[in-house]
Parts: C-alpha cells; sequence; structure tokens
C-alpha cells in the first residue's frame, strides 16, 4: 500500500493521535497557520447544547474563526444550503450544473406518492436523506422496485429521515474535489470499501490486514472497515465467505459507497481531471450564494470526460488530498491559510519539523477546565534533533530525571524504554550544540559504551514527554480495537453453534440412521485394505 504514496514530508508523522478522530483537518490547517507565526486559538463552542472544538487564527490584528476545514468566509446561508441536500439540488440544477435526475420529497409526502415516482425513472436508483452526512442514509444502486421499497421504509421508518431524495444512479468513478475560490486544489477518487487477494490469506484476515494498513493513514486511523451485515452480504454476493482465500489479484468490493468513513480508499486523481470537469466543479460552488470553498462530489465517467454533481461539503475532509493511498498529495492547507492570511505567503513551512501537543488541549476543553487555549509559539519552525539509544539494563528511575534535565535546556523530544534491555531518547531545540551534548547527559546512566546516536529525521512535538509504548494509544482507540474484536468473537461463536447445530440435525436426520451401516461397513474395509507397518531389526 505503500509503495504508491506521495505525501508532504512536512505533514508526514505529525498528526498526534488524538487529532485522527475526526479532527484531522482542523490539525494540519491550524498546523500550518501555526507555523507561519499565526496566532492559534483553540475554544469550545455550543451549538444546540452541545459542546464542539473550534479555532480561530489571528495575524496583524486580523481573526479568522475556522470548524474544521471551513472558514468564516463561508456564509452562513451557503452552509444551510449545503446542509440540506434538496436546497442544494435547487441551487445547481437553477444554475444548469449538471445533476442526477430526481426528486427531493418532504416528510409529508407519502411512500406511495415515492413508489410512483420512481417508477417513471429507470433503475438502478439512489435513495439518500437531505439531511444526511458521511453517507449516513445513503443506499445505491437499488435494482429493483421491491429493493426500492424496502430501501425507502428503511430509510425513512428506521432511520428516521423523513425527507429523501430520489434519483438515477449515475454509474462511473465517485471523486472528491476541492475547490478554492475559483481554483480546483485537488480531486481524489473514493474507492469502495474493498480487499484484494494474495492467494494466501482468507477474507476474514484480508480485511484485518487492511484495517492495520489503514492504521498508517492519519485520517484512515479511526475508520476501519467494519463487519456488518453489508459486508457480509457483499462478500456472499461474490461469491466467497469469510473464510475463503481469493486467488493473488482479485479485487473484492465490500460495500456500495465510496465513503473513507465507511471503509473507502482515497486515491488523487487530479491530473486525469479535464478543464471540463475542473469547470462543472467551480460553477457548482458559485451556484451557492457565499460559497469560497467545498468540497465537490461528482460521478464522471470512465474516460472523465464527463460528469454529475451529487452534493457539496462545507466542512469537507481534506484527509484524503493529503494522505492518498495511491498518486500524489496535494498542499490544501497551504492554500487555504494563502486564501485568508494572503500577506503570509511565502513562508517556508515545508522544511518544518515542528508540530504541537493536542492532547493536552482536548482534555483541558471537553473538562471545561478552560474556556479557550492559546498555543505558544516556538522560536524556530525546523529544529535539529538526535536520537540516542542506550542499551544493557536501564534504571526506570531515570525518566523523569532525564526529562528535567531536556526541559532545563529547554529541550524538546521524548524518552520511551523499548525492552528491558534498551531505551530511547529524542532530544531536539535549535542549538545543535547543546543537543549534541545531551549524550553526556545519559553516561551517568549507562556505559558511554551502549550508547548509539544518529540524526532524527522524523518530526518532533513541542515539549518534551515520558512514553509509555503500553498507553500511547487513547482509551477511545483501545474501545475501538475491543468492539471490533469482540464483534470478530461474537460472529465465530455464532458460526460455531450453526454448525454444532447443522451436525447435531444431521445425526438426528433418519438418513444419517440408515446409512449407518453402510459407514460401519465402509470404515472396516478401509482398516482391511490399510497398510501395516514392517518392525525393523
Amino acid at each position: 500500500m505503500q509503495e504508491n504514496r506521495k505525501w508532504l514530508p512536512h505533514y508526514v508523522d505529525a498528526v498526534p493521535l488524538e487529532a485522527r478522530r475526526k479532527k484531522t483537518s482542523m490539525y494540519v490547517i491550524a498546523l500550518e497557520a501555526w507555523r507561519r507565526g499565526i496566532t492559534l486559538k483553540f475554544y469550545n463552542h455550543n451549538e444546540d447544547g452541545k459542546f464542539q472544538i473550534r479555532y480561530s487564527l489571528g495575524y496583524n490584528g486580523r481573526v479568522h474563526h475556522f470548524q474544521g476545514s471551513k472558514g468564516d468566509k463561508v456564509s452562513e446561508e451557503a452552509y444551510d444550503i449545503c446542509n440540506n441536500k434538496g436546497l442544494t439540488n435547487d441551487r445547481l440544477v437553477k444554475a444548469g450544473v449538471p445533476t442526477p435526475q430526481g426528486r427531493k420529497f418532504a416528510e409529508t409526502a407519502t411512500n406511495e406518492e415515492i413508489f410512483s415516482y420512481a417508477n417513471k425513472l429507470e433503475y438502478p436508483l439512489v435513495v439518500k436523506p437531505t439531511n444526511g452526512c458521511a453517507g449516513k442514509g445513503v443506499i445505491a444502486n437499488i435494482e429493483t422496485e421491491k429493493e426500492f421499497v424496502e430501501a425507502v421504509k428503511y430509510v425513512r421508518e428506521q432511520l428516521n429521515f423523513p425527507e429523501i431524495i430520489v434519483e438515477q444512479f449515475v454509474t462511473g468513478e465517485e471523486i472528491r474535489i476541492y475547490v478554492l475560490g475559483d481554483k480546483v486544489l485537488g480531486a481524489a477518487n473514493r474507492r469502495p470499501a474493498n480487499i484484494v487477494g494474495d492467494g494466501v490469506n482468507t477474507v476474514r484476515q484480508l480485511i484485518r490486514i487492511k484495517n492495520k494498513q489503514r492504521k498508517d493513514i492519519p485520517h484512515l486511523y479511526f475508520r476501519p472497515i467494519k463487519m456488518d451485515k453489508e459486508v457480509l452480504h457483499s462478500i456472499e454476493a461474490a461469491g466467497y465467505t469469510l473464510e475463503s482465500v481469493p486467488k493473488e489479484g482479485k479485487r473484492i468490493y465490500l460495500r456500495k459507497i465510496s465513503n473513507v468513513s465507511a471503509g473507502g480508499d482515497p486515491i488523487d486523481v487530479t491530473d486525469q481531471l479535464t478543464d471540463e470537469l475542473k469547470e462543472i466543479a467551480v460553477n457548482a460552488v458559485k451556484a451557492v450564494p457565499g460559497l469560497v470553498q467545498c468540497g465537490v462530489d461528482m460521478i464522471v465517467n470512465p474516460t472523465f470526460t464527463k460528469g454529475v454533481i451529487l452534493e457539496l461539503n462545507t466542512k469537507a475532509g481534506i484527509g484524503s488530498h493529503l494522505y492518498p493511498i495511491e498518486g500524489e498529495a496535494k498542499d490544501i492547507p497551504k492554500a487555504i491559510i494563502d486564501y485568508y492570511f494572503p500577506e503570509t505567503k511565502g513562508m517556508d513551512t515545508e522544511s518544518s519539523n515542528v508540530f504541537f501537543d493536542f492532547k493536552s488541549i482536548v482534555d483541558s476543553l471537553q473538562s471545561r477546565s478552560v474556556i479557550d487555549i492559546e498555543v505558544a509559539p516556538v522560536p524556530a519552525i525546523t529544529w535539529y534533533a538526535k536520537k540516542y539509544t542506550i542499551l544493557g539494563p536501564v534504571n526506570m528511575g531515570i525518566k523523569n530525571i532525564i526529562k528535567k534535565q531536556a526541559l532545563d535546556l529547554d529541550l524538546n523530544g521524548y524518552i520511551q524504554k523499548i525492552n528491558k534491555n534498551e531505551m530511547e531518547v529524542v532530544v531536539a531545540g535549535t542549538n545543535e550544540a547543546v543537543v549534541d551534548g545531551f549524550k553526556e547527559k545519559l553516561v551517568p546512566f549507562s556505559n558511554v559504551d551502549t550508547i548509539s546516536e544518529e540524526t532524527y529525521k522524523k518530526p518532533i512535538k513541542k515539549g518534551f514527554e515520558i512514553v509509555n509504548r503500553l498507553n500511547a494509544m487513547t482509551l477511545e482507540h483501545l474501545e475501538d480495537e475491543l468492539n471490533m474484536l469482540k464483534k470478530e468473537i461474537d460472529k465465530a461463536e455464532k458460526d460455531r453453534m450453526r454448525y454444532e447445530k447443522r451436525v447435531r440435525n444431521i445425526k438426528q436426520s433418519t438418513s444419517w440412521k440408515l446409512t449407518l451401516p453402510l459407514r460401519k461397513l465402509s470404515m472396516l474395509i478401509r482398516g482391511f485394505f490399510k497398510p501395516q507397518k514392517t518392525l525393523k531389526t
């Protein structure tokens, strides 16, 4: 999965674990601004009784407020329109932007009215709520009237989305295009959740391997492929079971929708966009008053010459453009900060290897112990760093001493026990002599001959911490892992019980009892003709 990646070095390993749960876009934009010397402040925002973390960026007396990737240059009217797929569709149609043929149905519409309208369209169809998000409630590629009836009832009654859109399912590639102003910054093809056979591993194992690979990608870290009914149905429909071993190179799709939150793969396709497709995306954004930045969802034909707009997203995640599984990353955070703070253009942040602590910010805001937090600036955005490895038995009581020494010298980094005979210490700062000299601070705790050193090239978090590898994961992450494991165990237990029941039923059947003499005879014959071992003397 890593062979085709072309990520931007200053964003690699620079997103802390706490930012990977639906806050990746927020963090990387804030990080870009912070590295430029823009004042960064996080605060709680009360929205309908729920607190959400937002942030502001200030420079030369001018302040802009952000929610995720959306800045305050996006008007409230634009946000309200894009938040309702029905209103969005009305604007797009009015502006002459190509969209799939379809219609919005209000909460007061009866199911019979919806069924009647669907019969006038050609299958396959799509049913989606007007106010859904992240693909929730979207049922695509409905091929029969029976499936359509079930889908409508499910979305309106079980999911409680009474206002829906019914439209034709347009086949092709679904791509997310990010538009800022009148420019297309990037495009990502979102391939539905899938696995590729290797001729060795089972479907179940391939899903587990794929989920492990997704943890290498910041915005996919908490977005595994979940083993639900849709996934199991897709596996069965493809002619496999969880224990099947697909041939090498055989791709099996596990979902119909392509959202990365549902296990989809982001692939950069910016270079494949024609001028016509770019114009459609820009015109879609222009169709909504006050919309200056947006993620545009589009279906394009296989040759990338024609496309139709599905929806517009004001708070579109930009992780797919920064961390594509295949293709080249696009520096959208840089473009956003350039747009909001043009006077900071040209500042070099691409050489930066510094990022700020996010966990303490999130913890403090969520505990309501503070109203807002301003992130302290750093004297330089590029630090000189060294990694020292202490080999041999080490007294773990030295961790706090080493941490204090590093902080006294204004150094950043961490200390971490690798195993009982190995400890890793990383220190970074603006003074190379101080960083190089830190090795002498470690000598009293080990034989000098057992301390190795090397230049450290990964990004460094501001501050100095003691890292416990066993406790490095957040509680939420551990709960996610535990829930997934429980589901797999429950599934395995249900399979075991089902097979045991089948065996009992077979043994209790009349045919099994009637064939008992034949089975005994067969065993005798096999025993009679079985080769006898000869003792050698």
